[in-house]
């Protein structure tokens, strides 16, 4: 039977500034994928990063095409930024309606549907790091 070869990436688990915890996804070749909220303990991180995994994979919403209706949860959603830098950019939002990780800004909708393929891809595999 053939080996099957899962996607590699990584977790970088942060402590903030102020002392609480927060994680980046990142590609096999270094590229930020999505960044997670503010925990206050290393244990409620890594729990994040579990969620990230698990609704990584949750239906995709764009509320470019149709901001009418009420999207279910959980889903990652595709949406059109403002400001200076305007764009698009996606979030994934869990069961309970928090965002576990929103991606890094992207300047199309086509450049942002494939950082979330690749989320996609990667997010269940990534091995899991500690920055000191």
């Amino acid at each position: 039977m053939p080996e099957v070869k899962m996607a590699s990436g990584r977790y970088e688990i942060e402590k903030t500034p102020v002392g609480e915890y927060t994680f980046s996804l990142f590609s096999t070749g270094g590229r930020l994928i999505a960044v997670g909220g503010n925990y206050k303990t290393l244990a409620l991180a890594k729990k994040g990063i579990a969620s990230l995994r698990i609704n990584s994979g949750a239906d995709v919403f764009d509320s470019t095409q149709n901001d009418e209706i009420v999207p279910k949860c959980p889903r990652v959603e595709i949406y059109k930024t403002e400001g200076e830098y305007g764009g698009y950019n996606f979030a994934v939002v869990a069961k309970n309606g928090n965002v576990i990780a929103r991606g890094e800004g992207y300047g199309t909708k086509n450049r942002c549907a494939e950082a979330v393929a690749n989320l996609r891809y990667i997010a269940f595999s990534a091995e899991t790091s500690v920055k000191a």
